[in-house]
């Protein structure tokens, strides 16, 4: 938000463009954003009205977690009972798609008319979605759901923006790191739900807790979150809120969404739905592709008033640019580690219900541990090493995870643990980054809309592509590795072909109604089974690796936060503490 004296973000890239347009290093950027950071925004402190402003933003953002956790941690059992569905991952896909999308807008229009009530619909949005899967009757009801709860998701993602800029900015990564902490709540809801339904039988049950939840944050937000208003920001651009709606890149908007939708369906479709060389995945895939690049050369070259992707805020590769493209790498491979460690340790570890709740909660404890990490990411300063570091070992861990066996579970909950941490400790240290490598901090919606939107359209991506891959090598695998386990048995090979069956099903209904089935026997089909899916595993590992190793090299390029940045001002005042600081200034002039 600007402030009185200060020029209108138009006005300001105009002034940068006959400065530093061609002709700006990074040093000239940077200290562009030095002296932005110091004149910006009023010195008020940590009030009672920004802190629970905060708390506010805390339960939003566990409430949206939920929505990010629970589904995974009992997708299989969901898949059971209202399926089989080959398409039954899409619950979880869907929420990224939808979240990717919708957090470029939140971001964008939160700029440009205010904060408060996006995030209000977002998590009204929130609430529909999860009664909408709460009663699902199909596949295809609960991949609706997830839609649209992940459109809430993206709505409220502006959160990491929004906290950043109602603290002091020397108490941002303190804020960011408890930000991430406090989802302990919605952490420990995986093993919840497994309690759950070990009681109740009933995963519904689930849905109905974070329906009460997403209520209670919604309550809080309404009466605690008051950023400053269309009015206040009107009072310094003076445009009107059609003649901002006429402004705004409409068009950039269509092609985002249909670019992104077509690029993740191609992906999704691929070796499940469709062959990977058939028509049906090739072309949204390539019209999706070619969309997103039509929609990048759109981006910078047309004369926009209200650009979706303002081509300022790339000015700053090394603060801006790169950070998001590390915050990426990290999405694809926490959003698909969580989705294939659920599965792979269900399958694999777990011996009962409670069990399959303390093995999901490796990754959202990890992600836990990570956010108190960054908590002290300001004391520990030098923040391009701190991510290069969580990448590294981050990668390293991944790498590890295909060498997994079925006879050592706590490596894997090692390894496990230690990638979600790493992936935390890089994301959210991103953010920061990408808040301090802002021109101007009323872009700063904007930002954290484009860091989450690359950063879960990249775990979309990857959930999808990390989907295929470990059920394409599982599907290759499974009758082979049950014929061999089932060899000494000297079955027919029609019963063989129904143990393998019921084998990929792991329900016990389907083991009983093969003929002449022993313990023994369903034995060695549950191993065969657990061997050709840990195959799929491995290869997904494999190649989450390259994409870590990517992620490495970029973090070599970013800049650490310059310790001038860590100013008293806050950016967004909260009103009241506005209406208070304007009484106190009558008073004095008085």
């Amino acid at each position: 938000m600007a402030f009185a004296g200060e020029k209108s973000p138009t006005q300001k890239v105009q002034h940068v463009a006959s400065t530093a347009t061609g002709t700006a290093d990074d040093d000239n950027i940077n200290e562009q954003i030095v002296q932005h950071l110091m004149t910006t925004g009023q010195e008020v402190g940590m009030t009672w009205h920004s802190v629970f402003a905060v708390i506010s933003m805390m339960l939003c953002y566990n409430a949206y977690i939920f929505t990010l956790v629970i589904p995974p941690a009992i997708l299989s059992y969901i898949n059971t009972d209202l399926g089989p569905d080959p398409s039954y991952t899409w619950i979880t896909v869907s929420w990224n798609l939808g979240g990717a999308i919708f957090v470029t807008v939140a971001g964008r229009l939160s700029d440009i008319f205010g904060r408060r009530y996006f995030m209000i619909t977002g998590s009204c949005l929130l609430i529909v979605g999860s009664i909408i899967c709460a009663t699902g009757q199909s596949i295809g009801q609960m991949i609706a759901g997830g839609a649209i709860f992940g459109a809430g998701s993206g709505l409220l993602e502006v959160v990491f923006g929004a906290v950043q800029e109602v603290v002091p900015n020397k108490y941002r990564a303190i804020f960011v790191g408890l930000f991430d902490a406090s989802s302990v709540v919605a952490e420990i809801m995986p093993l919840v739900s497994w309690v759950i339904i070990l009681h109740t039988n009933n995963w519904r049950i689930c849905y109905y807790v974070m329906i009460g939840f997403q209520s209670f944050s919604l309550i809080f937000l309404f009466f605690f979150y008051h950023p400053p208003t269309f009015a206040d920001k009107q009072a310094h651009h003076g445009k009107t809120r059609l003649q901002l709606l006429q402004n705004f890149d409409w068009l950039g908007l269509f092609l985002f969404v249909v670019g992104c939708t077509l690029f993740i369906l191609g992906l999704s479709w691929g070796g499940t739905t469709h062959p990977w060389k058939s028509a049906a995945t090739i072309a949204p895939i390539v019209i999706g592709f070619t969309t997103l690049v039509v929609l990048g050369f759109y981006e910078s070259y047309a004369n926009l008033k209200e650009p979706l992707f303002p081509p300022r805020l790339f000015k700053a590769v090394r603060q801006f640019t790169v950070p998001i493209i590390v915050m990426a790498v990290g999405g694809m491979q926490y959003y698909s580690s969580a989705t294939l460690w659920t599965r792979l340790s269900q399958l694999l570890y777990a011996t009962d219900d409670i069990s399959k709740g303390l093995y999901a909660e490796v990754i959202p404890l990890g992600s836990v541990v990570g956010g108190a990490i960054v908590v002290f990411s300001k004391r520990i300063g030098h923040q391009r090493w701190q991510v290069f570091l969580a990448v590294a070992l981050q990668t390293a861990c991944i790498g590890a995870m295909s060498t997994s066996t079925l006879d050592n579970a706590p490596k894997s909950i090692v390894l496990s643990f230690f990638i979600s941490t790493c992936c935390t400790v890089n994301i959210l240290n991103c953010m920061i980054l990408i808040g301090f490598g802002i021109i101007y901090q009323e872009d700063i919606g904007t930002a954290a809309g484009l860091a989450g939107t690359w950063r879960l359209l990249a775990g979309a991506r990857a959930t999808a592509i990390f989907s295929n891959v470990t059920n394409g090598k599982y599907a290759a695998s499974l009758s082979a590795a049950v014929a061999a386990n089932l060899a000494p048995f000297d079955l027919p090979a029609s019963t063989v072909q129904q143990l393998t069956a019921a084998a990929k099903l792991g329900t016990a209904a389907a083991f009983n109604a093969v003929p002449g089935i022993t313990p023994a026997i369903k034995a060695a089909a549950v191993l065969g089974n657990q061997q050709a899916y840990l195959q799929g595993a491995h290869l997904s590992y494999e190649v989450a690796l390259a994409f870590g190793l990517c992620g490495c090299i970029a973090a070599l390029f970013i800049s650490s936060v310059d310790v001038r940045k860590w100013t008293a001002q806050t950016v967004a005042v909260q009103q009241a503490d506005r209406c208070a600081l304007a009484e106190k200034a009558n008073q004095t002039v008085v």
